[in-house]
């Protein structure tokens, strides 16, 4: 199973942490999973944090496969987001990124460097 970890602040920039030394690209093989994990820490009020992934001239969709836990620390929220996605021969190419976001009187999303994914096919 290969790791991607996705660090995201409550401000606007936002940093990505991979485990190997790529430039935004992360390899995986069809039909094995990948676990993919985002960190949203500081926010408040608790933010929704979720991965997506598209293809050029397509919508994205939002990965369903994920596990959500959240700490409370000094009134801010910290959620990790865990998601296991296994790609197909089609997703070779997507785009992955991760987002956080809040909604109530105002509506606030802090999104991810995206990461292309390139598959080694069986």
């Amino acid at each position: 199973m290969i790791h991607c970890i996705i660090l995201l602040s409550a401000q606007p920039s936002t940093r990505i942490s991979l485990p190997v030394p790529v430039n935004s690209i992360i390899m995986g093989t069809k039909d094995v999973p990948l676990e993919l994990n985002c960190l949203s820490t500081g926010g408040y009020p608790q933010p929704t944090v979720n991965w997506f992934k598209y293809r050029s001239g397509q919508s994205q969709l939002r990965l369903t496969q994920c596990s959500t836990s959240s700490v409370l620390n000094q009134n801010l929220y910290d959620i990790k987001e865990q998601c296991t996605f296994t790609p197909t021969k089609a997703d070779d190419g997507a785009i992955l990124y991760c987002e956080s976001s809040y909604t109530g009187e105002f509506t606030f999303r802090t999104k991810s460097d995206e990461i292309q994914l390139q598959l080694f096919c069986k």
